[in-house]
């Protein structure tokens, strides 16, 4: 499945940059999205004009269709790999689950900044979920993709407060 999304940030395209550059942003996240138990900076390193950083998510619970089963708890851990280019203010993006996790789920996508004419910022995040599960993959994708707009709209907000002095 895929999906688009897209906020305006009432700050320079260099300061959310900044903000997206910063080590504190992933793990400010945890705290604003109610189904993630922790998010960790497993890499993050600037070379070369390039920011490469590694994510790792623990979500507290299941999606909601699956409350009530017993969901082993890697089950609900992944890691987001991304690679920021400066030259273009973009970047890629990759989730990887637990290897054992794989063959039901995949999902990448690209990450941009754009300058708007006012000197705002506008973010946008391309993707693409794939759930590999019999009946019930179509569902699931759409309830992924609400939860990863819920995520984006916390990673927003804490951008703004990043930029904010």
């Amino acid at each position: 499945m895929h999906f688009t999304l897209s906020h305006e940030l009432d700050a320079p395209l260099d300061a959310v940059e900044l903000a997206v550059l910063s080590p504190e942003l992933g793990p400010r996240l945890a705290s604003k999205v109610p189904l993630l138990e922790s998010v960790v900076t497993v890499e993050h390193a600037l070379r070369g004009g390039e920011l490469l950083r590694v994510l790792r998510f623990q979500a507290s619970a299941p999606l909601p269709i699956f409350k009530g089963y017993p969901i082993a708890r890697d089950a609900m851990s992944w890691e987001e790999r991304s690679t920021y280019r400066l030259a273009d203010h973009s970047s890629t993006w990759q989730v990887n689950p637990k290897e054992q996790w794989r063959r039901y789920f995949r999902a990448e996508g690209t990450y941009r900044l754009d300058r708007l004419p006012d000197g705002r910022t506008r973010r946008r995040v391309d993707g693409d979920i794939e759930i590999r599960l019999r009946v019930l993959g179509p569902l699931v994708e759409r309830l992924a993709v609400a939860e990863v707009q819920r995520t984006y709209d916390a990673e927003a907000d804490t951008l703004r407060e990043l930029v904010t002095p």
